[in-house]
């Protein structure tokens, strides 16, 4: 295909006949069709004309093989599906203990051929679909290919038989119903996990202790500030902050939720959640942010790090106790550290989004006089990927409130263990007005953070 074609805008053939496209129209379908290029002209020309329903013999007899063969694979897959449920009744029929086994037979035999019909009565519209995403796309593989065919062939072999046999016969091999495994396997890799961690608990004591004594000092100083000052003096510079960074709407919301702390007797505690929070999202940043930009910079340990950030953020959080126990034992050290798993890899994503995104051509001019990598990076990339940075840090912060209750299990305190006691004593009022309070802490920091990322823009 020509490139002045591949440049065309695609509209549909105004001919009524196939002999009357014009050559590069016909050499494009030719090329795109591979085989039945007159039925397939005539049957693309009936589309355009309306006619969307007209019965493509073939894809009614072949069925999900000429989806296959045709790269049409959403074809494919309903073809494959309205078959099994056609073969399923069918079978059911003749070995089953069925009490009206012809009408099992002669309901499969009708979803076969009803399901054969309306797929082929579809083939060549969704071909022709097919064929203006190749138009627009020319790598897209195109024209019937065996090598395809032979795709659709191995699928069909695997899931046909066994699938009508799991749902069509009376009794069902064991293999087949369960999978064949053995709690061995399982005993056996947990021991050693344990070994292991025991193994790393002993040989690094010391170094765990380290980290545990400079959580513990940062927590220390947090609930300091903000439980040790006054609470009219926290109050004001909360309000302050709210004014500087958000403005006047966001100050009046943070007085009514920090009014809703006092009244109800929860100050102390969402003080001390916010020195947790506030250590956590801390953590987060000192690790995350130089993470991030990393992963910017280096596509192979982006690589790396991607599927460690997977694991990271869909492990179930209660998981992430398990080890922090195991190394730092119980109380609010441990708690952080379960926290900064969970509530970091938002931090490493959204810093390294910013920074890839930041356009080439400022970079270019930056190099081009003289500027050093690091000065690229310091006075260009880090600034104009900001937003994304202050993104990260409001869904590490919002992420750290959502692990308090879960942490509340190992003794971080705070308004997590409200909620915790009201659950296990089934106290309803006194669960949700803790749990207001969390979502309350929460609204603040979103606020301010956000009040701050619209300044920025």
């Amino acid at each position: 295909m020509s490139d002045s074609f591949k440049q065309e805008t695609i509209t549909p053939f105004k001919q009524e006949k196939p002999s009357s496209l014009s050559v590069k129209e016909v050499d494009s379908l030719k090329q795109f069709l591979g085989s039945s290029t007159e039925y397939y002209l005539q049957s693309f020309n009936e589309i355009i004309q309306g006619k969307k329903y007209k019965l493509n013999v073939a894809a009614a007899m072949a069925g999900p093989l000429w989806a296959a063969s045709r790269n049409v694979w959403f074809l494919f897959w309903a073809l494959l599906v309205t078959d099994i449920l056609g073969c399923i009744s069918i079978a059911r029929s003749i070995w089953s203990s069925e009490a009206y086994p012809e009408a099992s037979f002669a309901v499969g035999l009708g979803v076969l051929i009803v399901g054969r019909l309306i797929g082929g009565s579809l083939a060549n519209s969704l071909y022709y679909k097919f064929y203006c995403k190749w138009r627009i796309t020319p790598s897209v593989l195109s024209c019937s290919s065996s090598n395809r065919i032979m795709k659709g062939a191995v699928l069909i072999a695997a899931i046909y038989p066994l699938t009508i046999y799991k749902f069509s016969a009376t009794q069902v091999i064991d293999a087949l119903d369960t999978f064949p495994t053995s709690r061995k396997i399982a005993s056996t890799t947990a021991k050693s996990i344990d070994n292991f961690v025991d193994w790393l608990t002993i040989s690094f004591e010391d170094v765990f202790d380290s980290i545990t004594w400079a959580i513990k000092g940062m927590l220390d100083f947090l609930e300091l500030l903000f439980i040790g000052t006054p609470w009219p003096v926290m109050a004001l510079l909360l309000l302050l902050l709210s004014w500087k960074m958000a403005g006047w709407r966001v100050v009046a919301f943070t007085a009514v939720s920090l009014s809703y702390l006092g009244f109800f007797g929860f100050w102390d505690k969402a003080m001390s959640t916010m020195a947790l929070v506030g250590a956590s999202v801390c953590i987060c940043l000192l690790i995350g942010a130089p993470l991030g930009i990393l992963a910017a910079k280096k596509p192979k340990f982006n690589t790396v790090l991607n599927p460690i950030l997977d694991l990271m953020q869909t492990m179930p959080s209660f998981v992430y106790l398990i080890p922090a126990i195991a190394f730092f034992s119980v109380g609010k050290p441990p708690a952080v550290l379960a926290t900064v798993v969970f509530a970091m890899p938002p931090m490493i994503r959204l810093t390294s989004l910013g920074i890839q995104q930041v356009s080439p051509s400022v970079i270019e001019a930056m190099l081009a006089f003289g500027a050093s990598p690091s000065q690229v990076l310091f006075k260009a990339q880090l600034p104009l990927a900001m937003p994304s940075i202050m993104a990260g840090i409001n869904q590490s912060i919002m992420m750290s409130l959502s692990m308090v209750v879960v942490a509340a299990l190992i003794g971080a305190g705070g308004l997590g263990y409200d909620v915790l006691s009201s659950l296990q004593r089934l106290e309803a009022g006194k669960g949700l007005l803790a749990g207001l309070a969390i979502v309350l802490c929460a609204m603040i920091l979103d606020r301010i953070i956000r009040g701050r990322m619209e300044v920025n823009k």
